[in-house]
């Protein structure tokens, strides 16, 4: 029964995420930019869903080596573009904070 409050907590969370996300790539990316990557939405998830088993299992070391994939993945990427580098650091603070989120109200729940 407790993963069924993992299921729905999480399945919830990730469609304000997908409003969350529609909007901050509204503000910051000019039209003719707004393109989003065929796998974006479920790699988001899929990295949220990451956080989310390690906070939850108590391995807060899942922070690490989620700031290492990021980092490790955006080294040859297009440097040079404030926009995109403010998106995607600003993507990354809502996801891992998404998954934080998650992670409290699923632990409340199973109090």
């Amino acid at each position: 029964m407790k993963y069924v409050w993992v299921l729905l907590v999480f399945l919830c969370g990730e469609i304000l995420a997908l409003i969350i996300f529609w909007a901050l790539k509204k503000l910051m990316i000019p039209p003719q930019d707004g393109t989003v990557r065929k796998w974006a939405v479920t790699k988001g998830i899929l990295e949220r869903l990451m956080l989310l088993t390690g906070l939850l299992h108590e391995f807060p070391h899942i922070l690490i080596a989620f700031g290492a994939l990021k980092i490790g993945t955006r080294l040859r990427e297009d440097q040079n573009s404030h926009i995109s580098n403010d998106y995607y650091l600003l993507g990354n603070f809502i996801s891992v904070l998404l998954a934080m989120i998650y992670a409290i109200i699923i632990k409340l729940l199973w109090q």
